[in-house]
């Protein structure tokens, strides 16, 4: 019979991380072991981490990439999940999870939906929105969510684990997601395996989380040495939204010239968004979304392209 680890990544997470362990607890089918990796055993998560019956293990990290890699190397489980400190999982996640790995020969790694949960403003909506996740359909998808994943364990070890990234903590799923599919392995998206999920309340935390994730992707391909679609798809979006601002400034003085530009973009990527969600009435709050965060996001992708690769990141 398979087995399966639940883990969670956290750091200073003692308020928040006990609705998650409960949640994990009130399974139909509970993980063989539950993981807690801290970065040092002095955080206060530790604490509640045993009060739960979790195995508590220090990473000794500095950021995300490294913290999943130790819970790597101390799994001894035939399947190796993920969630978030914040996060509240359905009571069939761990039951429905197995069944695609266990049913699925050919599926390496799954994820599922990312409902929100807790307080709702704009802020937490923006946050929402930006996660395509509630787009897809169950059957093969192209990634998981980190904080909503599940993995072969062999099969992240076949492809060595998470980027040696220290000090970064964002787009770590993309790496892991690509670095399966590059491997030849299959993803699945399970519509019943939900992690409700905490999203920022706040502007300005959601904007530094959107810097961060802008950089840390740009990061993450140049250290991995990928140059693919998804590098060149991330390097034009600084260059979009250059062409929108040229096109506003110019629009009151040629509204001829500078209109239909900025139609075009706009309407453009509305329609692009659309084929990709294959959903107009799905597209259109995303798309909303995407333009108020693609300023931060630029940012971030700008940042990326010019911060030092760690010494440690592995090249590929």
């Amino acid at each position: 019979m398979s087995t399966l680890t639940l883990a969670i990544c956290a750091r200073n997470a003692q308020d928040i991380i006990g609705d998650c362990l409960e949640s994990i607890q009130q399974q139909t089918v509970a993980p063989d072991e539950i993981i807690v990796a801290v970065d040092e055993l002095s955080d206060p998560t530790v604490q509640v981490a045993e009060q739960f019956g979790a195995r508590v293990i220090a990473s000794d990290a500095t950021g995300l990439y490294e913290a999943r890699n130790a819970v790597l190397e101390a799994c001894t489980t035939d399947y190796l999940a993920f969630t978030d400190a914040d996060c509240i999982l359905v009571p069939q996640w761990v039951e429905k999870a197995k069944h695609v790995l266990d049913t699925r020969e050919n599926v390496a790694a799954g994820t599922g939906r990312h409902p929100p949960v807790g307080v709702r403003n704009f802020a937490s909506w923006l946050h929402h929105m930006w996660y395509v996740v509630e787009t897809r359909s169950t059957g093969e998808t192209d990634g998981v969510i980190g904080g909503n994943s599940f993995f072969r364990t062999a099969a992240l070890r076949e492809v060595g684990g998470w980027l040696n990234l220290p000090r970064h903590s964002a787009a770590e799923d993309v790496y892991i997601s690509e670095a399966l599919r590059l491997a030849g392995h299959t993803i699945w998206f399970e519509e019943g395996v939900a992690a409700q999920h905490h999203y920022e309340t706040k502007l300005p935390g959601l904007w530094r989380k959107s810097v961060m994730m802008g950089k840390d992707i740009v990061v993450m391909m140049r250290a991995a040495g990928w140059k693919g679609s998804l590098w060149w798809y991330t390097l034009a979006i600084p260059l979009i939204l250059d062409a929108l601002i040229m096109g506003l400034i110019l629009l009151p003085f040629s509204p001829r010239v500078a209109a239909p530009g900025v139609m075009a973009l706009l309407l453009g990527s509305y329609i692009y968004f659309a084929w990709k969600f294959r959903s107009p009435a799905k597209a259109f709050p995303r798309w909303i979304a995407r333009w108020i965060l693609i300023w931060p996001y630029s940012w971030g992708i700008l940042k990326g392209l010019t911060a030092p690769i760690p010494e440690q990141a592995r090249t590929r």
